[in-house]
């Protein structure tokens, strides 16, 4: 699956979407997927701010996503827009990339590996410049409440199957609440976060 979104209600939904092929292979270049992770990551932006994020024109920000907004990934965040410039929003919730129809397609093999190969990629980055950099970045409140663990174990597929089920439904039902309780107290931190959970045969 290739995640929640984090400008959404919560991800309330247990059944994520499946894509097709066609908008699957939409999706399978690789500044799509950036684009794609960095409104996810960071919220809405424009081309402009995409284009300076990424090292890229702001043309070629300006086609991509229109290419990702015709297949309904994105979608216009008309309160943020002005006359100059069009912001841009992240417009799915949960996606599955991985289904066994675009399994038996070699194309589908092809584009969901393309995804989901970029995307973890600039996810271990995120991880990566977190454990480099946090302790300097962060105070001690936030770094206590952050979590970077790993966990080997042997399971049969049915318990591996409910473990990953039950963690990402308490991380929706999580969020859901924390979107709807009272504004934070003023003097505690808040950040913008990312949630990375794996879990996966390593035999």
């Amino acid at each position: 699956m290739l995640d929640a979104a984090v400008d959404g209600s919560g991800g309330e939904s247990e059944a994520p979407a499946a894509v097709d092929l066609d908008s699957l292979k939409a999706l399978a270049h690789p500044l799509r997927v950036r684009i794609l992770h960095v409104l996810t990551t960071r919220g809405p932006q424009t081309a402009s701010s995409l284009a300076t994020a990424l090292g890229e024109s702001t043309g070629s920000t300006s086609y991509h996503l229109r290419q990702l907004e015709a297949k309904g990934y994105i979608a216009e965040d008309a309160d943020r827009g002005t006359a100059r410039e069009r912001w841009w929003r992240r417009a799915i919730d949960q996606v599955e990339v991985w289904t066994k129809e675009l399994a038996d397609a070699p194309e589908g093999r092809a584009a969901t590996a393309t995804v989901l190969g970029a995307w973890t990629q600039h996810d271990a980055a995120l991880l990566a410049a977190y454990i480099a950099g946090g302790e300097e970045r962060y105070d001690e409140p936030t770094l206590d409440a952050a979590r970077v663990s790993s966990r080997s174990a042997t399971l049969p597929a049915r318990e591996l199957r409910r473990l990953t089920r039950d963690v990402e439904r308490l991380i929706r039902e999580r969020l859901a609440a924390a979107a709807a309780a009272s504004p934070a107290d003023p003097d505690e931190p808040v950040h913008r976060i990312q949630i990375q959970f794996n879990a996966f045969p390593i035999d």
